[in-house]
Formats: C-alpha cells, structure tokens, sequence
C-alpha cells in the first residue's frame, strides 16, 4: 500500500518530554496516512489514480466545486464486548481528504470516477477547444 505519511505528536514537545522523561510513559505519535497519487495527462485529459485499498465503492464523496476537485473518505465503527465484569468498547476512525486544482481547461461536467480492486480512478476530460489538434499536411500545387 503507498501511503504519504504525516506524523504529529499528540502533545507538544514540552508535554511529550515531561510525560516521558518523569514519569517513564511513552506516548505514541498519531499518524496520518494519506493515499498517493499518480496523475497522467494526455492529450485528450487527465487520469488520476488514488491508491485506497480497502475501502469500498460508497465510502468515497468526489465532488468539484470552483474547478476543485477534492475526494474524501470517512469511516467510523464501534465493537463493544461484554464477558460477565469485563466489558469492552473499541471505537475505530479513519478520514482522509485530498484536493486538487483544475486548469481552466478541464471539462467539469463530463468527469467520471471508478473503484475497483483498491484504486480509485478518475478521468478528467478537457474541453474541446483545449485538446491539440493532430498535425495537418497542406498539399503544395
């Protein structure tokens, strides 16, 4: 799986060193994990690959707003577990959000998107005017 990885410590440094240091407790950096992205264009439109495997067909929202095309994921669950005085309750949470700008040469209403086996595909065509016409031989007399 590629994944970007951003790391943040939950506590700022001085919190994080006072905690560790007095009292022997290790915390943990949260981790942000956000999926990569090959983006390809041609000469007829763009086509950008997420990498997101895992994730299913509804959990994306893919939407372009003032030529921003930003795809995003949410998912929460919760497992609870009770065996006579111990119980346990296990709550899980991943998000992700990428945005990306669109030249004013891509044709916002004709974008398709897909997912299949952990890749989100998207296919952002260009407007006509803005795809290169082939090469054109003029015939000499």
């Amino acid at each position: 799986m590629n994944l970007v990885r951003r790391t943040s410590p939950w506590f700022p440094s001085l919190l994080e060193e006072f905690f560790t240091r007095d009292f022997g407790i290790e915390h943990p950096t949260r981790t942000i994990d956000v999926p990569s992205v090959n983006i390809i264009e041609k000469s007829e439109g763009f086509a950008l690959d997420l990498v997101a495997p895992g994730k299913k067909r509804e959990d994306f929202q893919v939407e372009v707003d003032n030529h921003v095309l930003t795809i995003s994921t949410e998912n929460q669950s919760t497992q609870e577990s009770t065996d006579g005085d111990y119980s346990r309750r296990e709550f899980s949470y991943d998000a992700f959000q990428r945005s990306f700008r669109l030249p004013k040469t891509v044709d916002t209403t004709k974008i398709k998107a897909s997912y299949d086996n952990g890749l989100l595909h998207i296919s952002i065509p260009k407007r006509k005017e803005a795809i290169p016409e082939p090469k054109k031989y003029v015939e000499i007399k």
